[in-house]
């Protein structure tokens, strides 16, 4: 898999970084494929992963794997997220300071408040969040661990019952790749939280577990943001984007409630 940067400003020193952390990852077991070259050239900065054998955990766009296949392979993924614990190589990591301006402000080409402000029903919903978020800020959040940040089911090869490879790491920014691994949890609650009663338990209390309610429930609302902000503006109209309002909602009636609570 290679991909590229423009070049700028510690971009090459960046993924330089990412190559060493996912060596030391990989080292523990993780099953991160190895990054063959890093470089760069014509205003490019590169990285070069080997291929990983296997199939993507997302079968296509917005949908899950059947329910078997989860409950062999999400205890594979919580294992290797654990071995994420404690590597991080930054004292002082810009985590969560960064997570929070995405939920905010928005993000660089993904949670766009422009595209949330230009439905009524997004768009109150952005409201709701931005709210929820104002009001459970505050509590110191976890910053030592490594951090995939986008461990969503097409960045998951698996093959006969064995995941092969959890790829497209990345750095786009100085002091990324930092921060508390309950977030790497979390996505994988969100992205399976309408599967399975008993998964979803599981995955909310090992999010509890490591990150405690309020930045769990912090990082439920970045991801429905990211996620029905981005299927919206990519695939308008589509199952997908029911898919995703409908998880949105149930999110945040548990955490409405579990705070309440």
């Amino acid at each position: 898999m290679l991909k590229l940067h423009v070049a700028g400003d510690k971009v090459l020193a960046n993924q330089q970084r990412l190559v060493r952390l996912t060596d030391i990852l990989r080292d523990r077991g993780h099953p991160t494929p190895a990054y063959r070259a890093v470089g760069e050239a014509a205003g490019q900065v590169y990285t070069l992963q080997e291929m990983a054998p296997g199939e993507t955990l997302e079968p296509a766009p917005g949908r899950t794997p059947d329910l078997s296949t989860l409950r062999v392979v999400l205890p594979q993924l919580l294992d290797a997220i654990e071995l994420q614990r404690d590597l991080g190589d930054l004292e002082d990591a810009p985590w969560p300071g960064w997570l929070l301006d995405t939920i905010e402000h928005g993000g660089d080409g993904y949670c766009l408040h422009t595209t949330m402000r230009q439905r009524g029903d997004t768009s109150a919903l952005l409201d709701q969040i931005l709210d929820l978020v104002a009001q459970l800020r505050g509590q110191p959040a976890r910053s030592a661990d490594l951090l995939h940040f986008d461990l969503n089911p097409a960045n998951v090869l698996h093959h006969n019952g064995r995941v092969t490879g959890i790829v497209d790491w990345t750095v786009p920014f100085q002091g990324a790749m930092q921060g508390d691994r309950g977030f790497d949890v979390a996505t994988l609650l969100f992205y399976y939280y309408d599967v399975d009663p008993a998964l979803r338990s599981m995955l909310w209390q090992r999010c509890l577990d490591l990150s405690g309610l309020e930045w769990t429930a912090i990082y439920l609302c970045h991801l429905i943001i990211r996620q029905l902000e981005w299927s919206s503006r990519h695939r308008p109209g589509s199952a997908e984007v029911t898919r995703f309002w409908a998880i949105a909602h149930a999110a945040l009636y548990d955490i409405t409630g579990r705070a309440a609570g």
